[in-house]
C-alpha cells in the first residue's frame, strides 16, 4: 500500500534537513508508514485507488441493497450473483447508487453465504490534501519522538540535562500517562483535531 505523504513533506513541515542522513530518512519513512496505517485503521478505508477489487458478500433474507465497503466507488466491473453474471441498468439486474450502494432491480438479492461477488474500482487516484496533511503531521510527531528518545538514550521523562557534575531532571508525569511516563511509545499517533479532519473519509461497515 502507498504512503500518504513523503519525506520531503515532513522536511518542509518541520523545516529541517532529513534527506542527507540515511538513518534519518529510514526513521522518517517508518514514521510515515505508521501514520498512513493509523489513518487507514481509523477510517476503515484503503483510501488510495485500487482497481478491480473483488468483494464477496453474505446476503440475508429480504436484502435489496448491498453496501460496498470501500469509497468512493469509481466503477463497477462485474456483479456475479450465485454464479450468474448480472447486467447493470434501470431495466436490468442492478443499479449503482451514490455512496457505494448496489440496488437489486425488481427483486431481492439472492440469500446465501458468499453468494454475491462484486468487482469494482475504488479510492482516490491522488491522495486528498487533507489526508496528506494529517499524515505529514502525525509522521512528524512520530519522527520527532524517535529523535528525542535517541537523544535521551531511550529513557522517558527527561526534562533537562547538565554536564558539570552531571545532573538529570525528570518530568513528574502529572496530567496522565503520556510521553513523559512511557517515552516515545506514549506519543499519540492521531490527535482529535486530525480525526475530525478524517471523519469525512471514515466508513463504519454495515
Amino acid at each position: 500500500m502507498a504512503d500518504f505523504c513523503a519525506v520531503a513533506d515532513v522536511e518542509l513541515f518541520l523545516q529541517v534537513d532529513i534527506a542527507s542522513d540515511a538513518d534519518k530518512v529510514a526513521a522518517c519513512e517508518r514514521a510515515i508508514t505508521e501514520a498512513s496505517a493509523a489513518i487507514r485503521n481509523y477510517c476503515h478505508q484503503t483510501i488510495e485507488e485500487v482497481a478491480d477489487d473483488a468483494t464477496t458478500f453474505d446476503v440475508g433474507a429480504g436484502r435489496v441493497k448491498l453496501f460496498l465497503p470501500e469509497l468512493p466507488v469509481t466503477g463497477v466491473a462485474s456483479v456475479v450473483e450465485d454464479g450468474e453474471a448480472l447486467v447493470e441498468g434501470s431495466d436490468e439486474d442492478y443499479q449503482v447508487a451514490n455512496h457505494g450502494v448496489l440496488h437489486r432491480v425488481g427483486q431481492d438479492w439472492v440469500e446465501g453465504v458468499q453468494i454475491v461477488v462484486v468487482t469494482y474500482t475504488h479510492g482516490y487516484a491522488e491522495i486528498p490534501d487533507d489526508v496528506a496533511a494529517v499524515c505529514t503531521r502525525a509522521a512528524a510527531r512520530a519522527y520527532q519522538a524517535g529523535l528525542k528518545a535517541s537523544e535521551d538514550d531511550g529513557v522517558p521523562g527527561i526534562a533537562s540535562k547538565s554536564l558539570g557534575d552531571f545532573a538529570v531532571a525528570f518530568t513528574s508525569g502529572a496530567g496522565g500517562v503520556g510521553e513523559g511516563v512511557m517515552g516515545a511509545s506514549g506519543s499519540r499517533m492521531l490527535l482529535l483535531s486530525e480525526k475530525d479532519m478524517l471523519n469525512r473519509y471514515r466508513y463504519v461497515r454495515q
